[in-house]
């Protein structure tokens, strides 16, 4: 029987620009796994690590960026690890970041850009995922002030991550984080249904145009 496991973080960098709430997506390299998707950021909570630590480590590794505040999105995505024959349940957070922060990309992505709800949506390949946009782009839309009674206070002392049904279980020790940060696309079909996904072409607006746009 599958065991029950949340160690797992889904995070959505957001800006408010011109009233506006936009997401803020990386796009794979051609030469690493899941080629050429879409995705938000995704990490395990390690062992000896906690949840806001795992949220501001992992914006910083993947797009170098700090994190200025963090939000609950009220939401749990879930999906199936068939490696761990787990059920994972993946609470989803919104982090806010300076609207003109310049973005490093990570080693495994070739490029970065905001978007819009519905230009997001429309490129994440899960169900679960465009869900958690919609609904996040709907609680930021309310407001700084509306919204603030989602946020979490990152100074909050938390519990670190035990060792139980953690990846040091596992033979592989990158095979968890690797699955999840290329968006889980083996595993969570199981919950959320795949679509094609465009070859846009994106090239034309990546972050660093974007930036020298606004």
């Amino acid at each position: 029987m599958p065991q029950v496991l949340s160690d797992i973080v889904d995070v959505y960098v957001f800006r408010r620009l011109n009233a506006r709430v936009q997401f803020l997506l990386l796009q794979r390299r051609s030469d690493v796994a899941f080629p050429h998707t879409w995705q938000a950021f995704h990490s395990q909570v390690r062992v000896g690590d906690t949840t806001l630590q795992t949220i501001m480590a992992t914006v910083r590794s993947l797009a170098g960026l700090n994190v200025s505040a963090i939000y609950s999105a009220d939401y749990i995505n879930q999906f199936y690890d068939e490696g761990r024959d787990a059920i994972v349940l993946a609470p989803v957070f919104a982090v806010n970041v300076s609207p003109q922060s310049p973005i490093d990309l990570g080693d495994d992505y070739r490029d970065a850009a905001w978007f819009g709800r519905d230009e997001a949506t429309a490129r994440l390949p899960f169900s679960g995922q465009r869900w958690a946009v919609r609904h996040i782009d709907e609680i930021m839309s309310l407001g700084e002030a509306e919204s603030g009674i989602y946020q979490i206070d990152m100074s909050t002392i938390q519990p670190r991550q035990q060792a139980a049904g953690s990846v040091d279980d596992l033979d592989d020790d990158d095979q968890v984080t690797e699955e999840y940060d290329g968006t889980s696309l083996a595993t969570a079909a199981s919950v959320a249904d795949a679509e094609h996904q465009p070859d846009n072409g994106h090239e034309s607006n990546s972050a660093s145009q974007e930036e020298e746009g606004t």
